[in-house]
């Protein structure tokens, strides 16, 4: 058994989350994971909801204690996610030697609403950037970004992987009609996801295609802007905001057609659950989105945010022979190239091979 200490903020909501928690469920059996988080969040719920061994602090700075903990328990590797994971399971290393193993899901600059806390964040993640061993990117897309940040070892892909969701609701549970052309989203409402975007888009779509909603599962800082443009445009009656959802996966069948808007992404889980739903999906093109969708293939990539084109492509969707040709592509794709079991066996390669 691999003891492993995975460092984690803990406040986490998205990608990172989903995937910790997929891969700690996935290899329980193989390896011990003890988590050190350091913020309350659905993450820490999650983790003692599962019974994984957890770590909490709440002081700024458990530098030294973290240390303790690290020589006494005598795990084998270190797993680090994230600015407060990294820097809380690479610094307290001073006097001890464990192999270090980090994971880039996103850029770390985009992940904050203040551009400034972005930067400095990124820039002293930078200060312990090569001590992993190993760094393990979710996209091509960040793999480019952690050789650009200076880092001079081992890069090992391994892409983000789901679950295949067979349990659906139906359109009738949440008021809508079969004859509705639904667009559908899952997203945080956060700057980055461009969710004020995908409002001006559905405004132009609805005027060509009267039937037509418009589905929003997520929730964020942005929210009340996004009702605000809601009723400015006085399209109420044909949005739904559904709020944050832990069964989101079971809403993508009520869409006919998933839309991602978002101005940059490490790796978008939310359109992988679309496409393993037999959903076609048209993207932004942003990071790793062109790993997942191939232009005109199994779904449309819009370059430079082009409302127009993404209207226009959206609207293609209203012929179901079209929906079910992109549908079946994008499930056999995820069946073959984005199972969680398979992002489990890589991740457990990674750590035989740092550990031996």
């Amino acid at each position: 058994m691999i003891r492993v200490a995975l460092f984690i903020s803990g406040g986490e909501k998205g990608g990172s989350k989903y995937q910790v928690l997929k891969i700690a469920e996935g290899l329980k059996d193989k390896v011990e994971f003890t988590f050190f988080t350091f913020y309350e969040g659905m993450l820490t719920n999650d983790i003692r909801d599962k019974n994984f061994k957890n770590y909490h602090f709440k002081e700024l700075l458990p530098l030294k204690k973290i240390n303790t903990i690290l020589k006494d328990e005598k795990f084998d590797l270190i797993h680090t996610y994230g600015f407060r994971g990294n820097f809380y399971g690479r610094v307290p290393l001073w006097n001890i030697k464990i192999p270090v193993v980090s994971t880039y899901t996103s850029f770390m600059r985009d992940d904050y609403n203040s551009k400034i806390k972005g930067i400095l964040f990124e820039k002293i993640d930078d200060l312990t950037l090569n001590i992993p061993e190993i760094i393990i990117v979710s996209s091509k897309a960040i793999l480019d970004y952690v050789k650009d940040r200076g880092y001079k070892k081992t890069i090992k892909l391994i892409h983000v992987g789901i679950d295949i969701e067979n349990d659906f609701y139906k359109r009738e549970d949440f008021g809508l009609k079969d004859d509705d052309f639904v667009i559908g989203s899952v997203m945080r409402f956060e700057k980055v996801k461009n969710p004020l975007f995908l409002i001006d888009i559905f405004y132009e779509v609805q005027k060509k295609k009267k039937n037509s909603k418009l589905v929003l599962v997520g929730d964020g800082s942005l929210r009340s802007d996004i009702e605000r443009k809601i009723k400015e445009y006085n399209i109420e009656d044909k949005v739904k905001l559904l709020g944050f959802r832990k069964d989101a996966k079971k809403i993508y069948k009520i869409f006919d057609v998933f839309v991602l808007t978002s101005l940059k992404e490490g790796f978008s889980i939310s359109t992988l659950e679309a496409m393993s739903t037999f959903l076609p999906v048209v993207v932004s093109d942003c990071g790793g989105v062109r790993e997942m969708v191939e232009d005109g293939v199994n779904g449309f990539i819009i370059k430079d945010f082009n409302k127009d084109d993404f209207v226009e492509k959206i609207l293609l969707f209203k012929n179901k022979d079209l929906i079910r040709d992109f549908g079946d592509r994008n499930r056999k794709k995820i069946i073959d190239n984005f199972l969680s079991e398979t992002m489990c066996d890589e991740t457990l390669k990674v750590y035989e091979e740092v550990i031996k």
